[in-house]
C-alpha cells in the first residue's frame, strides 16, 4: 500500500494536482467576474496553472517510463 501511494502521489504528480486546482478556482474566478477589466489577470493566471499542470503530469509519466524501462533491463 505505501508503494502504491508513492507512486500514485510522487513530487510532481501532487504539484501537477495542485496547479490543476488552483487553474480550475482561477477559471471560476475568472468568469465571476468577467466584466472588470483586472479580472483578465486571472484569465492569464488561470491559462499558466492549467498548462503547469498538464506539463507536470506529462512529466510525471516519463518519469515513470524511464523507471519502468530500467526495471525491466
Amino acid at each position: 500500500m505505501k508503494k502504491f501511494l508513492k507512486e500514485i502521489f510522487s513530487g510532481t504528480e501532487l504539484v501537477g494536482t495542485m496547479n490543476l486546482i488552483s487553474g480550475i478556482i482561477m477559471v471560476l474566478l475568472w468568469s465571476y467576474f468577467v466584466s472588470r477589466w483586472w479580472s483578465a489577470a486571472f484569465g492569464f493566471l488561470a491559462l499558466f496553472f492549467l498548462i503547469e499542470a498538464v506539463w507536470h503530469y506529462i512529466l510525471t509519466d516519463y518519469f515513470r517510463h524511464i523507471h519502468k524501462n530500467r526495471q525491466e533491463k
